[in-house]
Formats: C-alpha cells, structure tokens, sequence
C-alpha cells in the first residue's frame, strides 16, 4: 500500500473524528462518532511525527469501510507503512464544498449554480472534455481525484448530492426538474459527443 504526507487545511464541510478500534481484517474501522452513510473522508496517522494520509474510509454510521489511498502518484512523496490505529483522526467530507452540477439544460444548471454559489463549482465543460464520450464509476471517480471533488450535484426526479467517491447520496433538495436529458448532461460546448446515460444506475441509495 501507498501512504503520501499531505498538508490539511481547515474545509468548509470536513467532520473530524476518532478511530475507537480497528480491524485490519475486514478492513474496517470503528468511530468514536456516527457520521451519515455514504460520506467518504481520509484517515490521517502520524510517521515521524507528521501526519500523513495513510487510507480512505467510507463511514456506515459508527462504522467505516477502508479503502487505499491512492490519490497522489507522485514519486517524490514518502510512502512510509503506516497503518490506522486507535485515536488516530478521520476527517470526512474535506473537499465537499468543490461540486460539479450535472445538470438536463442550461436553465436548470443555472438555477442550480445559484443554488449551490457558497461551493467551488467546477465547470461541466471540464469534466466533458475528461470523460471523452464515456460515462461510469471509474472515470467520474477519477475525475473527482485529479481535481478534488467532494460532490457530484445531480439533477433527477430531485437533487441528489452524491460522494464522489462512494457514489451514495449524502443529501438532497426538493427542486423541481420539469426537462429530461437528452444528451448526458449540459454543456457550453457543442464539441463533445456524450451518449446518454441513465444517472439512477451510477449512485446508490435511491431505491435502497
């Protein structure tokens, strides 16, 4: 497994709790706090008396799902093994307040992006040009890690605001969409050529 030291600043979202047992087995780990399903967050350990990334977690409530932290690929980081322990601090949500708006038309992603102004919106645009024609998990996922992406805002039925990690839906807002997708979602640009895709396969939680 890869570890990289990362500096943390304060985010506007981020929960911040501690890990009460682990079980490296299944891989999971305990909070001293519940935290909503779904949310996805970085478990920070100390090497050398500096803190560093040393996994993701996905909590459950009191409990979360570990996962490799492989994030930053850059070599000249230090990839010392450590592993969570007891104590150590999990802080959720950290880059929730970066979104993209997934939006059936201009007009709805416009009433969103007013909706969501207090939050860094990334451009539809860039994620376009990044997924190349194909939409899934992976590449939405990967997205979200080249440019920090805590949320993916999607307008269905409703709102969803949905971890970009995770994929399950962390919150939602009563909006009301009266236009359905005809191409994936909206763009200012008319050079990409994205199939339509249907959305509801791609989260979890809807029909859960």
């Amino acid at each position: 497994m890869r570890y990289f030291i990362l500096l943390l600043a304060t985010f506007l979202f981020a929960v911040e709790v501690k890990i009460d047992n682990v079980d490296l087995k299944n891989k999971e780990i305990t909070l001293n706090k519940y935290v909503k399903k779904g949310v996805s967050g970085v478990v920070i350990c100390n090497y050398l008396k500096t803190p560093i990334i040393c996994a993701r977690a996905v909590s459950f409530g009191k409990i979360a799902k570990l996962f490799v932290y492989n994030d930053l690929k850059n070599d000249a980081f230090a990839r010392p093994v450590v592993l969570p322990k007891k104590n150590d601090e999990v802080v959720f949500a950290k880059d929730y307040s970066r979104i993209v708006i997934i939006a059936p038309n201009q007009e709805i992603y416009l009433k969103l992006k007013n909706l969501y102004k207090n939050n860094v919106i990334i451009s539809p645009d860039i994620l376009a040009a990044f997924l190349d024609g194909e939409i899934n998990q992976n590449n939405l996922r990967e997205f979200a890690k080249e440019f920090n992406i805590g949320r993916y805002i999607i307008a269905l039925d409703k709102v969803y605001e949905v971890d970009s990690f995770s994929f399950y839906i962390v919150g939602e807002k009563n909006f009301k969409i009266n236009a359905k997708y005809n191409k994936a979602f909206f763009t200012y640009s008319n050079n990409f050529d994205i199939k339509k895709v249907d959305f509801k396969k791609l989260i979890k939680g809807i029909d859960d």
